[in-house]
């Protein structure tokens, strides 16, 4: 069983408080429109129930290489970090022929850091870290601290390292 199956199998909606409406956005590079589209729908298909029925996306490209997502509907800040890591490796296509970069930004809320309610307002960036090893987990910055979410756990906790990949930062 895969992470993602785990994650979602068997969950039900969750009712939590959305971030401020259209925030968050995912910006990735190296997959092309077609094949983005694709990766959202089958994350979208896998979800199943515990996205909520108007879930939907906007992609938009400004400069052809990075390529913007954004939520209309919101999207759910566990789903915003599953997503993230997805779109990092999507079931089914060749993750070795090219790089992939994925980041997500988003204003923090009390659902995205619990242990750190100070960050509430302030911007995150979400990111798969480098030399991932273990495909199930996403880090995070915020204010210059650094957090780590192992999808095994319910949430971030503060992080040693950044392990920040290169170029995810300049993503615009």
């Amino acid at each position: 069983m895969s992470i993602f199956s785990f994650l979602f199998g068997g969950c039900s909606k969750q009712s939590e408080t959305p971030i401020n409406m259209s925030d968050k956005e995912l910006l990735v590079k190296g997959w092309s429109d077609a094949e983005l589209r694709q990766i959202l729908g089958d994350f979208q298909r896998l979800g199943g129930n515990r996205l909520s029925s108007n879930f939907s996306t906007e992609i938009q490209s400004d400069n052809g290489a990075v390529l913007k997502v954004t939520f209309p509907a919101d999207i759910p800040s566990m789903d915003f970090c599953f997503l993230v890591n997805y779109v990092q490796y999507p079931k089914g296509f060749d993750l070795n022929s090219r790089p992939i970069l994925v980041a997500g930004r988003a204003t923090i809320s009390s659902d995205f850091l619990p242990s750190d309610q100070s960050l509430i307002g302030k911007k995150i960036l979400i990111y798969v870290p480098s030399n991932d090893k273990r495909y199930d987990e996403v880090f995070a910055q915020a204010e210059g601290k650094s957090f780590e979410f192992p999808f095994t756990m319910t949430g971030f906790k503060q992080a040693q390292e950044s392990r920040l990949p290169i170029g995810v930062s300049d993503l615009k």
